[in-house]
C-alpha cells in the first residue's frame, strides 16, 4: 500500500453527478497511486443518490451543489477554487488512475519547470461479461510532438484524466471555460499550452470508460465548434491549423453519423466542414489522415490489452 505519509502536493478533482458506483471505483484507483496525493476533492454537482456516503467512506473531501447546474466546467472550477496543492489533476467520475499515474506525471513535470502540464497516455476501454474491450489509444502520435499546440489544436490528443497541472497557472489561465458544454478540457488544455509547451509523458496512465452513461460524441461535441476555433483568433500558430481541425471533425463526425445510421448526418457534415470552407484539399487529406490515425490507434489499443498481461490482471480487478 502507498506510504500516506510520503504524499506529493498535488490535488486530485473528481466532478461527479448520480455516479456514485462508478465514483467508488475511480477512488479506488486513486487510493491505490503509488505516490499519493495531497488531497481528493469531489464536486459533485447536484447529485440525487448516495454520493455523499461514497465521498466520506473514501476519505475525500465533497464540495456540493446541491441545486445543480454548475456542469462539468464549473464543478472542476469549484475543485480548482478549493484546492491547496501545487498541483492539480482532474479525473472524471467514471475513469481509473493507473497506479503510477501521479508519481510518472509528478516526475515529468518537475523536470520541467517551465511546462505548464504534463500528460501521458489513455486506454479507451468498455467493460464486458467477457471482461475489458479496448477502443483504442488516447495520445499524440509521434510526429504530433514536434509541434504539440498546433496538433492538439487540431486533434485534442490529451486524455482528460491523464494530466497534471500547474495549480497556479490552471486559476491563471482562468480554469475551464462554462461557456464550453462539451469540450471544456481541450478549451483547458490548447489555453495552458499556448502559455508554453507541456511535457509528454509516453506511458498509459488512465483509463477513459466507455459505458452507456457517456455524454460525449462527435455530433454533440460540434456545438463547441466555433468556440475552439476561436482560440486561433490572433494565434498564427493555431490559424494554419484551422484546415486540419476541420478535417478531424469531418472524418469524426462522418463515422458517428454512419455508425448511427444517420446518412443525412453525414452529408450535413460534409456539406459545413467541406464545401462551406476554404482549402477544401486540406480539409479532405486531413480526413483521410484522421481515418488512418484512427486505425493505427484502435490496433495500438488492442494490441496493448493483448500483449500486456499486467495491465489485463489490473483491469480485471475493476
Amino acid at each position: 500500500m502507498p506510504d500516506a505519509s510520503a504524499a506529493a502536493a498535488i490535488s486530485v478533482v473528481i466532478p461527479t453527478k448520480d455516479r456514485a458506483d462508478l465514483l467508488g471505483v475511480t477512488l479506488r484507483s486513486v487510493r491505490e497511486q503509488t505516490l499519493p496525493p495531497a488531497e481528493v476533492i469531489v464536486a459533485d454537482d447536484g447529485s440525487s443518490d448516495n454520493t455523499e456516503e461514497v465521498v466520506e467512506q473514501a476519505g475525500a473531501l465533497l464540495v456540493r451543489n446541491p441545486g445543480g447546474g454548475w456542469g462539468a466546467a464549473g464543478a472542476r472550477n469549484a475543485g480548482l477554487e478549493t484546492a491547496r496543492s501545487e498541483f492539480v489533476s482532474f479525473l472524471d467520475s467514471d475513469d481509473l488512475f493507473r497506479p503510477r499515474a501521479l508519481e510518472l506525471l509528478h516526475a515529468a513535470l518537475s523536470r520541467k519547470g517551465d511546462a505548464p502540464f504534463a500528460y501521458g497516455q489513455g486506454l479507451s476501454a468498455r467493460k464486458t461479461e467477457a471482461g475489458w474491450l479496448s477502443e483504442g489509444l488516447i495520445g499524440p502520435l509521434p510526429a504530433e510532438l514536434a509541434d504539440p499546440l498546433g496538433s492538439m489544436f487540431a486533434r485534442n490528443s490529451v486524455p482528460s484524466g491523464g494530466a497534471l497541472v500547474r495549480t497556479e497557472v490552471a486559476r491563471d489561465v482562468g480554469g475551464y471555460d462554462r461557456q464550453i458544454v462539451y469540450l471544456e478540457d481541450h478549451a483547458f488544455w490548447l489555453r495552458l499550452a499556448q502559455r508554453a509547451g507541456p511535457v509528454h509523458v509516453p506511458e498509459l496512465v488512465c483509463i477513459h470508460r466507455r459505458h452507456g452513461g457517456n455524454r460525449m460524441s462527435p455530433a454533440i461535441a460540434f456545438r463547441d465548434d466555433a468556440l475552439i476555433n476561436a482560440l486561433a483568433d490572433g494565434d498564427p500558430r493555431l490559424t494554419g491549423r484551422l484546415p486540419r481541425r476541420s478535417g478531424v471533425q469531418l472524418c469524426e463526425l462522418a463515422i458517428d453519423a454512419i455508425h448511427r445510421r444517420r446518412l443525412d448526418e453525414a452529408g450535413m457534415a460534409a456539406r459545413e466542414l467541406l464545401l462551406r470552407r476554404p482549402a477544401k484539399a486540406r480539409i479532405l487529406a486531413s480526413a483521410v489522415r484522421q481515418f488512418r490515425h484512427r486505425r493505427q490507434l484502435g490496433r495500438e489499443g488492442a494490441l496493448l490489452l493483448e500483449r500486456d498481461g499486467e495491465l489485463r490482471d489490473w483491469l480485471a480487478g475493476y
